[in-house]
């Protein structure tokens, strides 16, 4: 498990580390995810705040804080910490992959494990949309389950 962390960290750090002079923006976002777990769906609300860094031109990478609440009863709310790295489009957009790691959202449940890929479309200046898959594994009694979870966003960055 820490394996995991260093892997996914690792990047992010160093981005953060090489190119301090060179910060891009820092975002704030609510969104909605609807989640899919063996023929199961569950809706949550959550909110997302993170830093993109510029590591080239046209790159960047960052780390982004989420807390996410399933719209179901017994739940509690989940608690993320994520990477994320990808291509600048410039005024249109980015696109990235993410990976990151979440707090149990049920009593007796396991964190979660998740990687997946977005798009975060611009719009007036100053905000954006984007749309996000993931999927998200965990480990409990060596049984792995797994979800998957698209989210559509909105936000602000500056």
């Amino acid at each position: 498990m820490r394996q995991h962390l260093v892997i996914l960290s690792a990047p992010l750090l160093l981005a953060m580390a090489a190119t301090p002079a060179l910060a891009d923006e820092t975002r704030a976002e609510v969104h909605t995810t609807g989640n899919f777990d063996s023929g199961d769906y569950q809706q949550s609300i959550g909110v997302a705040v993170g830093h993109d860094f510029t590591l080239a031109p046209g790159l960047f990478a960052g780390p982004e804080v989420s807390a996410d609440k399933l719209l179901a009863a017994n739940t509690l709310t989940s608690v993320g910490v994520s990477g994320r790295v990808g291509a600048n489009l410039g005024p249109v957009g980015k696109i990235y992959a993410v990976g990151g790691w979440a707090s149990t959202a049920y009593h007796g449940g396991n964190a979660d494990w998740d990687m997946g890929a977005g798009y975060q479309h611009s719009f007036l200046p100053g905000t954006y949309a984007k749309i996000e898959y993931r999927h998200y594994t965990s480990s409990a009694n060596g049984i792995t389950p797994s979800r998957d979870a698209l989210t559509v966003g909105f936000g602000a960055h500056f």
